[in-house]
């Protein structure tokens, strides 16, 4: 079997993390359409929400007698288990997957994630909207929005127009020449690919590949004892991304030196209060101290690796 993806798109009934009622899959084997899967699902709040409701036309009664999703995850499991999986806003959609996975107590699948946004950003950056519509209309694919499976079809065909037109012949082909690295999910443990936001940030950096910071993402806090646009410029010299926020996407967390345990272990400060939540929620975040930060600015990695 050649280059397995599995494209997908969910849609939410209302502002419950959990409250996935749809799910549409597009499986490619050497970027043709092997299966597709499709299935409406019962959440466990069923709640109206107008602003939901305007973008699926999904209603509650419709979902009523549907299946919930530990019922529908034991079709779909095999799509996700040791896959690519790929979709439109995958750091979104993979927020809701892993909430309701918590919920209905069902282990993180093994799986690493690409980004059909991402990667338009990468190969086009001069375009201004990278949404499914705009990007359908590009390729000439006619876009039926906002149904699951619809979504998901014209992603899958986006990401092959994209591959093709650019010349690759597989998705590791393009991850690898823009070194890019997959995100990756498994029990009590994932790490986001970067936000389609640092895309243009990491078209300018050097490709340090051989730094352990390599494209890691960055956020500083508390009394830096070295000037924080120091530690700016540093972080971008070894192919890192420095973010002013705590996100998804983060991987460590710098603690200035001055004040170090009051502000790592004290009750005040926001950044530290969200990478712990984060971080209870298996995402690989580091929460450092700025002497730790200064030695890892000069490690090495041990080799570059894309996939494991």
């Amino acid at each position: 079997m050649g280059e397995r993806l599995v494209v997908f798109d969910i849609e939410v009934f209302n502002q419950d993390p959990t409250s996935v009622c749809a799910i549409g899959i597009v499986e490619l084997i050497d970027l043709k359409v092997h299966s597709t899967y499709y299935s409406l699902i019962k959440p466990r709040n069923l709640s109206f929400d107008p602003y939901r409701y305007k973008v699926h036309k999904i209603k509650g009664k419709t979902l009523y007698h549907e299946r919930t999703f530990d019922e529908v995850w034991k079709d779909i499991h095999h799509y996700f288990e040791e896959s690519i999986v790929i979709s439109h806003d995958i750091q979104g959609d993979m927020m809701y997957i892993r909430e309701i996975l918590k919920y209905h107590q069902i282990p993180y699948p093994h799986l690493y994630m690409s980004c059909t946004n991402v990667l338009a950003h990468l190969l086009y950056p001069e375009l201004q909207k990278y949404n499914l519509k705009d990007l359908s209309q590009k390729y000439g694919f006619e876009f039926k929005a906002h149904h699951a499976l619809e979504d998901a079809k014209a992603a899958a065909y986006i990401l092959v127009k994209m591959l093709e037109e650019s010349h690759y012949t597989s998705l590791n082909e393009l991850h690898e020449y823009f070194h890019l690295a997959y995100g990756e999910m498994k029990e009590n443990y994932y790490r986001n690919i970067i936000a389609p936001e640092s895309v243009s940030t990491l078209l300018q950096l050097s490709q340090k590949e051989e730094s352990y910071l390599y494209h890691q993402s960055i956020c500083f806090t508390g009394m830096l004892d070295m000037p924080r646009n120091v530690l700016q410029q540093q972080t971008k010299q070894v192919s890192a991304l420095y973010s002013h926020q705590v996100t998804s996407q983060t991987n460590y967390l710098v603690i200035g030196k001055k004040g170090f345990y009051k502000t790592r272990y004290g009750n005040d400060n926001k950044k530290v209060k969200k990478a712990l939540a984060l971080k209870r929620k298996g995402q690989d975040i580091h929460i450092i101290h700025e002497n730790e930060y200064l030695e890892l600015l000069d490690k090495k990695r041990e080799g570059k690796k894309y996939v494991d």
